[in-house]
């Protein structure tokens, strides 16, 4: 990527096309702690791409786990190729002003949402309908630049045409909104069922909203930010800090008459939790993973796994396009209010004070477009 043009070497522009090749945008720009918001090259979309005018963007655990810079996010980084400097984010709606000359499906002026997942389209994945887990796979606000700017680009087959009645904020939601609306999918859940999720972020608390809405007859979150334990109670789930509460006896309470909960949904990819999630699930029970550890996890096969005859399913983003046309049916018919996790909003030249947030308690932080960009 290159930096911003300057006024005093225009290369043949004048000072006024010079500006219309100037963004704002929060780049990564190495291995080290924190964003910098700077001036960079407004993108051109490529032969098989769309550019759009970002309207809304959201915080991901991956924009927060890229922020720190811990082993979680190198171990992403590292195998999604990621190349320095780069712009963050990946949860995005906005509207498409320019398209390249090999797209056909989109057009300018359509209202969009990016799915995180690029896929090649060609290879035994994508051919037998896995896309979104491509043998080949980009990962959008990783494997190249995001939408944490004013105007983003990417290709055209990860675009999502938002219907009329669906407003951006929600459309930037579609992408975390659609794994937790996945992992309910995945679990095969049934009415009258058990739930436990470990994490109370914006895809755990959607989850809640998911599995109470599908017949859940009780879900139990669990978190050890205060902050979004309230939120997880406000959402109807039995909400319970770790750090303050006895899980495993709170757990035996509600369960004791079948041994454990019927599904357990791990989407904080916090190695702890691994050392005893599977002492609450019960016998034949189910396991759907959502977070990335960083590194490997030591787990009891025969105990944990065998014995129980528990089932794991890991999953990896959306179905490209089954959950999306789902969650937005939803979503459009007002089955589900999912702009319910959005606790904060800040322009992207906010960008320290919005990661600065995070730490302070927050659910889902939004990006909205600066009305006084340049």
């Amino acid at each position: 990527m290159k930096a911003g043009l300057k006024t005093g070497e225009n290369h043949g522009f004048s000072d006024m096309e010079v500006e219309k090749h100037k963004m704002k945008a929060v780049l990564k720009t190495g291995e080290n702690y924190g964003f910098s918001y700077m001036e960079v090259e407004k993108p051109t979309p490529k032969p098989h791409e769309v550019l759009i005018e970002v309207e809304a963007a959201a915080i991901c655990g991956t924009d927060i786990s890229y922020n720190k810079w811990g082993q979680s996010a190198k171990d992403f980084a590292s195998k999604f190729n990621v190349k320095f400097p780069f712009i963050v984010g990946h949860e995005c709606s906005g509207t498409i002003i320019e398209v390249g000359s090999e797209v056909k499906d989109k057009k300018i002026g359509d209202r969009v949402a990016f799915e995180t997942h690029i896929p090649c389209e060609e290879c035994f994945q994508c051919q037998i309908g896995n896309a979104h887990n491509c043998m080949n796979m980009g990962i959008y606000g990783t494997s190249c630049d995001g939408c944490f700017a004013d105007y983003a680009v990417a290709p055209a087959n990860v675009a999502f045409k938002l219907p009329d009645s669906v407003s951006f904020e929600e459309g930037a939601l579609f992408e975390p909104a659609g794994v937790a609306m996945r992992a309910v999918e995945e679990s095969k859940i049934q009415p009258g069922d058990t739930a436990l999720v470990f994490g109370c972020g914006a895809i755990g608390l959607l989850a809640i909203k998911m599995l109470l809405a599908s017949g859940a007859s009780r879900v139990i979150a669990v978190d050890i930010d205060q902050y979004r334990v309230d939120m997880a109670k406000d959402f109807g789930a039995v909400g319970v800090n770790s750090l303050k509460e006895d899980l495993s006896a709170i757990v035996k309470d509600l369960t004791s008459s079948r041994g454990g909960v019927d599904f357990i949904f791990e989407i904080t990819g916090s190695p702890k939790v691994y050392e005893t999630l599977f002492d609450h699930l019960r016998l034949e029970g189910r396991v759907i993973t959502v977070g990335h550890p960083g590194g490997p996890i030591p787990i009891n096969i025969t105990q944990s796994i065998n014995l129980k005859g528990a089932t794991i399913k890991g999953l990896f983003g959306r179905r490209i396009w089954e959950t999306w046309w789902k969650l937005s049916s939803l979503v459009e018919s007002e089955k589900i209010n999912i702009l319910e996790v959005v606790t904060h909003r800040y322009s992207f030249s906010q960008v320290d004070e919005a990661f600065e947030q995070v730490n302070k308690g927050a659910g889902k932080i939004m990006f909205l477009k600066d009305k006084n960009r340049v």
